[in-house]
C-alpha cells in the first residue's frame, strides 16, 4: 500500500515537473518574442541560414557517395539535379554514361562549392546569433537597471542586493547563452536529424530502418543521464553559493573575527562547506564522465551494426540476421553516405540534451527578470501638463497626511504641519516614530495614502519628479560617493556648473584646500564608494555637492552620526553655512544641539506629540524634556552608581522612562514566542498550545488579493508551498507574488504553524515589519505583497 502511494506521488511529481517545464518554455518563448522587437527579422534570417547550412552539409555527404559510386564498378552516374547540370556542360546520348574523369572532376568542383556555401551559411548564422544576443542582452540590462532605479525605496529595502545584481548579470547571461549557443543550434539540431533521416530514406530504406532502431536506446540514455547531471549540477551550484556566502561573511567581518580569535572556528566552518561543494562537484563530474563514454559506446555499437549489415549486403546482396534482400542494392558509396549521416543523426541528439539545460536556465532567468519588471514603479508621473515654477521658495505644508508601508498599519496618522520658507525645523522622537518617513514624502520617495504634501501651495503629486527633486537636497548619515573623480561627484546634482562655482562650493564646505593638496586635485579618482577618503572628508564632499545644487529645501538626516568628534566638529561648522537662507528639516537624536533651530517637532507613534522651540519644550516637562533628561543621564556629570550601567539598573531605568513618558514598554520582537498568550509554558519547561491560539495542528489560510478573498486552503499536510504558480499548495494569483514565495510548516517544538520566507521577491510583512519566519496566530495577516494577503484561521 505504502509503495503504491509512493509511486503515485512520484508519478504526480513527474507530471507536475513536465507541466512546469512546458510552462517555462512557453513563458520563455513569449519573453523572447516580446523583447526581440526590432530583431525578429534577423532571427528569421539566422534560422534560414541554419536550415540552408544543414541542407548543404547533407548534400556534401551525397556528393561524396556519388564520387565513390562513379569510381567503383558499375561506375554509376550521379542522379537528380547533378546529372542535369553535368549534361549542360557535357551532354551524352541517351542510355550512355559520362566519362569517369569528367564526372569525378565535376563532383569534386561541386564538393568545393558546397564547402564554400557551408562556410558562408555557418558564418551568417553564428554572426547573426551573436549580434542578436549582444543587442538583446544590452536592451535587457538597460531595461532592468532602469526599472530597478524607479522602484520604491520600500521595495528595495526588502530585497537582497546580491540577488538583484544576479538578475542584472547572471540571469541575463543565461538568456544571452541561449541566443548565442542554443536558439539557432536547437533548430539546427532538430532539422539536422530530420534531414539525415530523409537523405537515408532516399538512399536505402532498409538500412535506414536498421539505423533508426538504435535511436530509442540512445535517447533513453541521454535523457536519463541529462536529468541526473542537471540535478547534481544544481546541488553543486548551491554548494558553491554557500561557500561564497561564508567567505563573504567572514571577509566582511574580518575585524570581529580577529578580535574574538575565531580564525580556527571559521576555517573549520569554511572547510566544511568546501567539503560539501567538493562532494557535489565530484558527483556531477562523475555523472558527466560516465555520460560521454556511454553515449560514445552506444554510437560506436550503432555504427558497427550499420557497417556490418551494409558490408554483408554489399558483398552478398542480402542483409544478414534478418535475411532480407537489399533493394536497392547497397553500394560502397551508400555505406560512406550512411557513415556520414549517422553522425548527423546521433550527435544532434546528444547536443539537444545540453541545449535543454541551457533553455531551462534561460527560462528561469527570464522569469526572475520579469518578476522585477512586473513591480510597479515608486510613483506615477502626472499626465497633466505642468506650468508651475521650476524653483520654489521652500514653503512646506502637510495636510492630514496618512501613510503606511502596509495598508493596515499606518506610520503617519494624520499629520498637519506647516513649515514656512526659510525656517529651520528639527524632527525628534523615538525610533519608529515616523521622522525619516515624513521627510521622504517631500521628494515623493513614497506616495501618501491620504492627505497631501504641498510645496509653495502646489501639491507635490503634480510636480514633475525631476523638478521636485532638484528643489530638495539631502545630506544623510553616510555620504555615498560614486565611481569617477572628485569633480564628477561634486557636480552630480548640477552637471552644468562652472569650475569657479565648484571651487566656491568646496571652499564653503572647507574641503577645497584638502582637494588641492592631492596629486591630481579635483581629478582624483574616487574608489570603492569613497573609501579612499575619511568619513569627515566624504561628508564635506557631500555638503559641497549640496551647496552647489543650491536647493531651497535641505534635509539633514543625522549627518554627523557616523563621525568621530573631530570630524563632527568640522562638519557642523560647514552645516552652519549650508543652512543659511534655506528651509531645513533636520532629524537628530542629539537633542542638546537643537537650541538654534526655529522649531522642534516631536513625533510619537505617527502623530505630532509636541511642537515648539527648545526652551518651551524643555520647560513643559513633557516628552521632549523626558528624552532630554534621558540623554543627559549619560553625560560626564551623571552621578549614578556606575559609568557602565549594569543590566539590572538599565532595565529599571528603561522602566522608569516608559512610565515617565506615558509610554508602553517596547513590544517583544515579532518572531519571539515567549510573550505569546497562546503559547503557555508547562511545568517541564516545554511550550504547549492553548486553545484557539494557532497551536492546533489544523487550520486554514484565507487568500486575499486586491481586497477580495479569492480562495482558501486547509492546512492538511506538514509542509505547504505558497506562490504564484498553480503547482503550489497555496496558489496566490497575483503577479506581485513570487513563483515560490513562502512555506508553511507545522513546528512541533512550538506547537504551531510556522510561515517562513522562501525565494520571494517582496518578502513577508507582518504588522508593517519584514519577517523571515512567524508562528501564526488566529487572525494574523501576512502580506506577501502590498495587494496580496494571507489570513490564518485555526479550525
Amino acid at each position: 500500500m505504502l509503495y503504491a502511494q509512493r509511486e503515485q506521488v512520484i508519478g504526480a511529481c513527474h507530471l507536475s515537473g513536465e507541466k512546469e517545464v512546458q510552462r517555462e518554455m512557453v513563458f520563455l518563448a513569449r519573453f523572447l518574442y516580446g523583447n526581440l522587437k526590432g530583431y525578429r527579422l534577423l532571427v528569421v534570417g539566422a534560422f534560414a541560414a541554419t536550415i540552408l547550412e544543414v541542407i548543404v552539409a547533407g548534400q556534401v555527404a551525397f556528393v561524396t557517395k556519388f564520387i565513390i559510386d562513379k569510381a567503383t564498378p558499375p561506375h554509376t552516374d550521379p542522379g537528380g539535379i547533378y546529372t542535369i547540370i553535368l549534361n549542360l556542360f557535357k551532354p551524352v546520348a541517351a542510355g550512355q554514361s559520362h566519362a569517369i574523369f569528367t564526372t569525378i572532376t565535376f563532383l569534386l568542383i561541386t564538393l568545393v562549392v558546397l564547402g564554400l556555401l557551408d562556410s558562408v551559411f555557418t558564418y551568417a548564422q553564428q554572426f547573426l546569433a551573436s549580434y542578436i544576443a549582444q543587442h538583446l542582452t544590452a536592451r535587457l540590462r538597460q531595461k532592468l537597471f532602469d526599472h530597478l532605479q524607479r522602484l520604491s525605496l520600500d521595495w528595495h529595502g526588502k530585497q537582497k542586493k546580491g540577488d538583484l545584481v544576479q538578475r542584472v548579470t547572471g540571469d541575463i547571461a543565461s538568456v544571452e547563452k541561449l541566443i548565442t549557443d542554443g536558439l539557432v543550434d536547437l533548430l539546427g539540431s532538430v532539422f539536422t536529424v530530420l534531414n539525415a533521416i530523409v537523405l537515408m530514406l532516399a538512399a536505402q530504406v532498409q538500412l535506414t530502418v536498421i539505423s533508426i532502431v538504435m535511436v530509442p536506446a540512445l535517447f533513453f540514455i541521454i535523457f536519463t543521464y541529462t536529468r541526473a547531471i542537471k540535478a547534481a549540477a544544481k546541488r553543486a551550484s548551491k554548494s558553491v553559493g554557500q561557500v561564497a556566502d561564508v567567505a563573504t561573511e567572514d571577509v566582511g567581518a574580518i575585524t570581529v573575527l580577529k578580535a574574538f580569535s575565531l580564525e580556527d572556528r571559521e576555517a573549520l566552518r569554511f572547510n566544511r562547506y568546501v567539503g560539501k561543494s567538493r562532494q557535489a562537484g565530484l558527483e556531477a563530474g562523475g555523472l558527466q564522465a560516465q555520460f560521454t563514454p556511454v553515449v560514445n559506446l552506444l554510437i560506436t555499437i550503432g555504427t558497427a551494426v550499420i557497417l556490418g549489415e551494409g558490408c554483408f549486403a554489399l558483398a552478398t546482396g542480402t542483409f544478414p540476421i534478418v535475411n532480407i534482400q537489399a533493394n536497392p542494392p547497397v553500394t560502397a558509396g551508400t555505406l560512406v553516405l550512411f557513415l556520414s549521416l549517422l553522425k548527423q543523426l546521433y550527435q544532434p541528439m546528444k547536443d539537444l540534451s545540453k541545449l535543454t539545460n541551457v533553455a531551462t536556465a534561460a527560462a528561469a532567468g527570464a522569469e526572475r527578470m520579469q518578476e522585477v519588471l512586473d513591480q510597479a514603479p515608486e510613483v506615477t508621473e502626472s499626465v497633466a501638463p505642468y506650468h508651475g515654477p521650476q524653483r520654489f521658495q521652500g514653503d512646506i505644508r502637510f495636510e492630514q497626511v496618512i501613510f503606511g508601508y502596509t495598508a493596515e498599519r499606518p506610520v503617519l496618522k494624520g499629520i498637519d504641519l506647516h513649515i514656512p520658507a526659510g525656517k529651520k525645523v528639527a524632527l525628534v522622537g523615538l525610533s519608529g516614530g515616523g521622522k525619516t518617513t515624513l521627510v521622504k514624502l517631500i521628494p515623493r520617495f513614497y506616495e501618501t495614502q491620504q492627505g497631501a504634501v504641498k510645496i509653495d501651495g502646489i501639491d507635490n503629486r503634480i510636480i514633475p519628479l525631476d523638478v521636485l527633486r532638484r528643489n530638495v537636497t539631502q545630506v544623510l548619515q553616510e555620504s555615498v560617493l560614486f565611481e569617477g573623480t572628485i569633480l564628477d561627484n561634486i557636480k552630480i546634482g548640477r552637471p552644468d556648473a562652472t569650475m569657479e562655482q565648484v571651487f566656491e562650493a568646496a571652499r564653503q564646505a572647507q574641503i577645497h584646500e584638502t582637494i588641492m593638496s592631492l596629486p591630481d586635485g579635483y581629478d582624483t579618482a574616487v574608489r570603492e564608494r569613497g573609501k579612499n577618503f575619511s568619513g569627515g572628508q566624504r561628508q564635506r564632499l557631500a555638503i559641497a555637492r549640496a551647496i552647489l545644487c543650491d536647493s531651497p529645501i535641505l534635509v539633514l538626516d543625522e549627518p554627523t552620526a557616523a563621525l568621530d568628534v573631530e570630524a563632527e566638529a568640522e562638519v557642523l561648522r560647514v552645516i552652519d553655512k549650508l543652512v543659511v537662507g534655506r528651509t531645513v528639516l533636520m532629524i537628530s537624536h542629539r537633542l542638546s544641539t537643537l537650541g538654534k533651530v526655529d522649531e522642534i517637532i516631536v513625533l510619537k507613534d505617527g502623530v505630532i506629540a509636541e511642537q515648539g522651540n527648545y526652551q518651551d519644550l524643555k520647560a513643559r516637562n513633557g516628552i521632549f524634556a523626558g528624552l532630554l533628561k534621558e540623554q543627559n543621564r549619560y553625560n560626564v556629570d551623571y552621578s549614578g552608581e556606575s559609568m557602565i550601567v549594569p543590566k539590572g539598573e538599565l532595565q529599571r531605568m528603561l522602566g522608569v522612562r516608559s512610565q515617565g513618558l506615558g509610554m508602553q514598554p517596547p513590544p517583544a520582537p515579532i518572531s519571539s514566542l515567549a510573550a505569546r498568550p497562546e503559547v503557555a509554558v508547562a511545568g517541564n519547561g516545554q511550550r504547549v498550545a492553548v486553545a484557539n491560539g494557532g497551536g492546533s495542528p489544523s487550520g486554514r489560510l484565507l487568500i486575499e488579493v486586491d481586497g477580495k478573498v479569492v480562495g482558501q486552503k486547509p492546512l492538511d499536510k506538514p509542509v505547504l508551498t505558497i506562490g504564484r504558480l498553480p503547482a503550489n499548495d497555496v496558489h496566490v494569483p497575483s503577479q506581485r507574488v513570487s513563483r515560490l514565495h513562502a512555506k508553511v510548516r507545522w513546528d512541533a517544538m512550538e506547537h504551531g504553524w510556522l510561515i517562513e520566507d522562501a525565494e520571494s521577491l517582496n518578502g513577508l510583512v507582518y504588522q508593517g515589519q519584514r519577517v523571515d519566519q512567524h508562528i501564526l496566530q488566529r487572525g494574523d495577516r501576512i502580506y506577501l505583497a502590498p495587494s496580496a494577503v494571507l489570513q490564518f484561521e485555526p479550525v
